[in-house]
Parts: structure tokens; C-alpha cells; sequence
């Protein structure tokens, strides 16, 4: 309690009284919009209204985009249209098999399909690689419940659990039984 009346001492305010009687005056503002009556030379009038700064940044920086991202797509999109035009159908010549992307009419689509997108070919063998793991998984899966199935009807247990022992450690462990049966012997009874 003594700190909350030191801090509020500090801020010249007294924090035990209740300020909810005294209403909070503001000095040099008038709330009103009203002018006064003898034109621009008396008191005027200030209307406190919310900050519009967060919607103009937002118009701002909508329109730059806007400008650095439409209008050049849109000239692109003119040029091509008018100077390139669709692709003709003409006949393959001998010898010579087409790129993929050059079966699309549009110039911007072939662009697209040439170097953002993927070869369907490759596409297809992704697929197929996806489609032969799935199939291995599943061959594995029907071997370990084959397994799991005879170990129940053989009542056996579950062999593939079994850690080989490295070397190193054999080698340790035998060199620790040896020094422990030179120094007792063999006649060490429980």
C-alpha cells in the first residue's frame, strides 16, 4: 500500500480517492462544430476524429503495387496478344519430335508450361514411382501380418527383435570374465 501512494505521489496523483466523480475536462478544445457567430476571427472550433493514417498507408501502398505489378502484366499481355498471336497448327516435319510445351496455343502458356511448370512425363513418372512404393509397402505389410500370424499359431517369439552384439564389446566382456575367473576361480558358489 505505502508503494502504491509513493508511485502515485510520483505522478502527482492521488491513487486512493475515486476520480469517477470529477469528469475529465479538456482545455482549449471545444467538442462542438459549431462556428462561431462572427465568421473566421473568433474561437474555432477543433473536431477530435480517429486517425485515417493506417487506410491511407493502405491506399498507398495498394496503388504502388497496383502500378508495379498490373500495368507492366498488362503491357506484356497487349504485346504478346497483338504482335505475337496464337500458334498456327502446321504439320510435324520428318525427324523432329516437338517439346511439350510447344502443344499449347498461347504464347504465355507455353512460357508458363516451358519454365514453371513441370514435364508431364515427369509428372507421370513421379506418379508411378509413388504408385510402386505404395505397392511395396503394402507387399511388406502383408508379410509381417503372414509373420505375425505364424508366430501366434506357433505360439514363438518375436525374432526380429534380436540386436547383434558388436565385437568391440564381446571383446571387453570376455577380457572381463577372464580377469574375474583368474582372480576367484572356479570354485565360486552363491
Amino acid at each position: 500500500m505505502v508503494s502504491w501512494s509513493a508511485l502515485g505521489r510520483s505522478f502527482g496523483i492521488n491513487l486512493l480517492k475515486n476520480h469517477a466523480k470529477t469528469p475529465f475536462l479538456a482545455q482549449n478544445v471545444n467538442f462542438s462544430m459549431t462556428k462561431a457567430l462572427n465568421g473566421a476571427h473568433g474561437h474555432q472550433t477543433f473536431a477530435l476524429q480517429p486517425s485515417r493514417w493506417q487506410w491511407h498507408k493502405f491506399k498507398d501502398m495498394f496503388h504502388y503495387y497496383a502500378m508495379v505489378g498490373l500495368i507492366p502484366v498488362s503491357l506484356i499481355i497487349f504485346y504478346t496478344n497483338v504482335f505475337i498471336g496464337p500458334a498456327q497448327l502446321e504439320p510435324i516435319p520428318d525427324g523432329y519430335n516437338p517439346k511439350y510445351w510447344e502443344y499449347h496455343r498461347h504464347p504465355i502458356t507455353r512460357f508458363i508450361a516451358r519454365y514453371l511448370h513441370t514435364n508431364p512425363q515427369q509428372e507421370y513418372e513421379k506418379f508411378l514411382h509413388f504408385i510402386d512404393e505404395e505397392a511395396q509397402k503394402q507387399k511388406l505389410r502383408a508379410l509381417e501380418n503372414k509373420v505375425l500370424q505364424k508366430m501366434g499359431e506357433r505360439h514363438d517369439y518375436q525374432a526380429y527383435y534380436y540386436r547383434p552384439m558388436m565385437n568391440k564389446y564381446l571383446r571387453i566382456n570376455k577380457k572381463t570374465g577372464d580377469e574375474l575367473y583368474e582372480r576367484i576361480g572356479d570354485d565360486y558358489k552363491d
